[in-house]
């Protein structure tokens, strides 16, 4: 790995829970997983453009309702911040790619480079997506169409 790599990976690690064991960090998390799948459906129950099936398309629908609320700054409506709603979309790719695709996982994997450190992701076997860090979806370029979530999820369940 190169100097700048680990660096980017040790400023990522610095960022991550820590907690005492393995066992620790999965109730956490996956705790913590269903708290944002909760908060989703609730905002997404009083928000009349969002329909949340747990279906591919569904994934369409919830980046454009993530870019209405941004664009129009209500947030607060739904109880959540951008960083929150950031981390519901996170969950609900997850959870989408779980119960769609049988050989798919939900796993807790300690940070290779910051030990102590957790992250929240799916699995496969030969392919995990971890979800701790999802990104900004607004940030993401060539992303046009605001269908960035549902294209990542085409290409990690390919």
């Amino acid at each position: 790995m190169s100097r700048a790599g680990r660096r980017a990976a040790d400023n990522l690690g610095r960022t991550l829970p820590r907690y005492g064991s393995q066992e620790e960090a999965e109730r956490a998390l996956f705790t913590q997983r269903d708290l944002l799948l909760g908060r989703l459906r609730t905002a997404a129950a009083a928000s009349p453009s969002s329909q949340f099936d747990l279906t591919p398309e569904s994934l369409k629908t919830l980046e454009r309702w993530y870019f209405e609320v941004r664009e129009c700054g209500t947030f607060a409506r739904y109880g959540l911040s951008p960083e929150t709603f950031g981390r519901c979309i996170a969950m609900y790719l997850g959870e989408v790619i779980v119960k769609n695709h049988a050989a798919f996982r939900w796993v807790v994997r300690e940070f290779p480079f910051v030990p102590g450190t957790y992250e929240i992701g799916v699995d496969r076997g030969t392919l995990a997506v971890m979800l701790t860090r999802f990104g900004e979806v607004h940030t993401r370029p060539n992303n046009r169409k605001r269908q960035s979530i549902w294209r990542e999820y085409h290409r990690w369940v390919s």
